[in-house]
């Protein structure tokens, strides 16, 4: 999935170049396209399209570019997030070994012996 998002990612923003692109050649040389045109004389070149095309090129690189922003900003979130999971869960730890009680060395000597009292029975 990731490789198709990439590739497609790519994609898109080269036809959104392009678009741009030829969108403000045309936009610029219109006489000399007209003169290439056959039909020039009767279909009259209609400038409003062009402006389109540039507008929604200008637009397809707008939403890239705020996708990976906010991407990058949800990837801080979530790196943020997770250290500060890791920072309660090293708490929750150090308070659960300072709530078990230590015993005394009189207790653990007591408790051996009597682990050896009853090995010998």
């Amino acid at each position: 999935m990731k490789r198709f998002r990439l590739v497609f990612r790519i994609f898109y923003i080269i036809i959104a170049i392009a678009i741009g692109y030829v969108s403000i050649d045309i936009l610029l040389n219109t006489e000399e396209y007209l003169s290439k045109v056959k039909l020039s004389s009767y279909i009259k070149f209609p400038k409003y399209i062009m402006a389109a095309f540039l507008m929604l090129s200008s637009m397809m690189i707008l939403e890239f570019i705020i996708d990976q922003f906010s991407i990058k900003r949800e990837k801080g979130k979530i790196n943020r997030l997770e250290n500060e999971i890791l920072g309660l869960k090293a708490k929750l730890y150090d308070k659960s070994q300072r709530k078990l009680p230590e015993k005394s060395e009189s207790e653990i000597n007591d408790s051996v012996k009597g682990d050896n009292e009853e090995k010998e029975n």
